[in-house]
């Protein structure tokens, strides 16, 4: 079962940098998966032998990866199979990962999404770890996100993003409401300023060096993991809109180009560069689908589920598929 909290633990031996906020208004924290909760885990375990669950559970089971990857997914085996020996693995894979600061050698991008990472595999684990572990890891990666937040540029846009999905994770590990708002407001401003009524995001497309779509769909992940978070300790952003614009303006504008990319102005790209970004960063497509179902998003998922993204909450696919409509005696 999925831990939830009305109201904060303790926090007790939080770093500064998080204390010093109230709690704000009340968040009812749930601590599951980070990006999904009980009736995601009910709906795949129901529909376990029928796409696109079938074919995700089979991909779970024989998806090899290293490190962090393998730790996040051993926390999906435990929480979607019970499989008490992933679980086990997870927890002692946590505090290698944590223990690692920041490292001014390697791009900052990475270090955030491996920070957001570290915290999904401990919501999926957390009730495997006693009071005094627990308290000792929150402790640990709330240290490391502070240090990530003040140390990244926040001119770095797509970084930007980022340390604000960092922001509104910590608030859940830590159950500070302030901190989840904080996050929020990323989000809000981000709808609010930055996003074209046509979708694109001009701080994202800029650059004109053939990583525009990269950016793009970047940013357009941690907007969607915001709202996903977001969503399971009770703040409503999927709905939140200025003008007519919305995280599903964002979210639609780059699948138009998955198959043809001669429109697309901000680089010279082709359909197999669009194709090979969005087979590594297309996570929030599962997700988005989940809430809205876009009748054109149905090419995009047929063409690539299962859908495995690290930085983009693993395997989406098993997280946030939706069941295939069945006929009437299948």
């Amino acid at each position: 079962m999925c831990d939830q909290f009305e109201q904060n633990e303790g926090d007790t031996g939080i770093n500064s940098w998080l204390a010093q906020h109230s709690a704000g208004h009340m968040v009812g924290f749930q601590h599951c998966g980070l990006f999904f909760e009980t009736t995601h885990i009910d709906q795949a375990r129901k529909n376990a032998n029928h796409e696109p669950f079938s074919t995700a559970f089979a991909d779970l089971n024989s998806r090899q990866a290293r490190g962090l990857a393998a730790a996040q997914l051993d926390g999906l085996r435990y929480r979607f199979t019970l499989n008490e020996a992933a679980a086990d693995r997870a927890r002692h894979a946590l505090t290698t990962f944590v223990s690692v600061g920041l490292d001014v050698n390697r791009p900052a991008l990475e270090q955030i999404t491996e920070a957001v990472m570290v915290a999904q595999i401990f919501e999926m684990v957390r009730d495997k770890i006693d009071a005094a572990a627990r308290t000792q890891f929150v402790d640990d990666w709330l240290a490391l996100a502070a240090e990530l937040i003040a140390s990244i540029r926040a001119d770095a846009y797509v970084e930007h993003l980022w340390l604000g999905l960092l922001r509104l994770v910590a608030g859940i590990v830590a159950e500070n409401a302030e901190s989840v708002e904080q996050g929020a407001d990323v989000f809000r401003q981000t709808i609010a300023e930055d996003i074209s009524p046509r979708g694109h995001i001009d701080l994202a497309v800029a650059g004109e060096d053939g990583g525009s779509m990269k950016r793009t769909l970047l940013a357009v992940n941690a907007l969607v993991l915001m709202a996903e978070a977001a969503a399971h300790v009770g703040v409503d952003l999927w709905t939140y809109e200025v003008r007519g614009v919305s995280i599903m303006t964002a979210a639609l504008y780059p699948i138009y180009y998955f198959y043809v990319t001669d429109k697309w102005q901000w680089d010279d790209l082709t359909p197999v560069q669009v194709q090979a970004a969005f087979r590594r960063h297309g996570g929030y497509l599962e997700i988005v689908n989940h809430h809205a179902q876009p009748r054109d998003f149905k090419p995009l998922l047929e063409d690539l589920r299962p859908i495995y993204d690290p930085w983009a909450g693993a395997l989406t696919t098993l997280t946030h598929g939706v069941p295939m409509r069945r006929g009437l005696f299948g």
